[in-house]
């Protein structure tokens, strides 16, 4: 039987598909490089596809980082967040789950796609707010959940503390890229040991 979709249901399809075809597109060729045909193409959609989905290039590089950042954020709550678990516990899991999908190389393409927009974002004011709204989100949290009692990162207003983990985050991957011989996967739970461990003049709390 043929499957019926409505109008939305299409709609929302093609967009999951211009999305990852975009990822793919812009990885490959570079976000200056590619072009909307290009993507479209590989989409297996028309040019007035892309067009009736997002208003130009810049948006759609956007779509894509909100796309896979909530993927990712997601998988993250799913695995962290929502775990009733010592901090210490949490970050043990967290390295473990970073270093298997830079392995898998599941992040491959958006990290590309990620640091290429970031470059293009520092010299685009209007998209560097669009940006940076999308990687530093509001926050109520008190302490980050990465960073145990007694850690130097605990003495850190969270916002800071995420910013930190973030960089670790997006620099590593970058160079897990670039020469895993250099940084391999495993080097990022060995990292965020390194800042989380106790100071040497305190200890957790209970």
């Amino acid at each position: 039987m043929v499957e019926r979709l409505t109008r939305q249901e299409q709609r929302t399809r093609n967009r999951l598909r211009l999305l990852e075809a975009a990822e793919k597109v812009f990885a490959e060729r570079g976000i200056q490089g590619a072009s909307l045909d290009e993507v479209a193409a590989e989409a297996g959609l028309t040019k007035g596809a892309v067009y009736s989905n997002f208003a130009g290039k810049e948006e759609l590089v956007l779509a894509v980082m909100w796309h896979r950042l909530g993927e990712e954020e997601q998988a993250q709550a799913d695995l962290l967040m929502c775990a009733d678990r010592p901090a210490d516990d949490l970050v043990k899991m967290y390295g473990e789950h970073w270093a298997a999908t830079a392995r898998g190389g599941d992040q491959d393409l958006y990290a590309r796609v990620a640091v290429e927009f970031m470059v293009y974002a520092t010299r685009h004011p209007g998209i560097r707010e669009e940006l940076l709204t999308l990687l530093f989100p509001p926050t109520e949290m008190r302490r980050h959940p990465l960073a145990p009692p007694g850690s130097a990162l605990a003495d850190l207003p969270p916002e800071q503390a995420d910013a930190i983990l973030k960089s670790l985050d997006i620099g590593m991957r970058l160079l897990t890229l670039l020469a895993p011989e250099h940084c391999p996967p495993e080097l990022f739970p060995t990292a965020l040991d390194l800042l989380t461990s106790p100071k040497a003049d305190s200890s957790p709390e209970g």
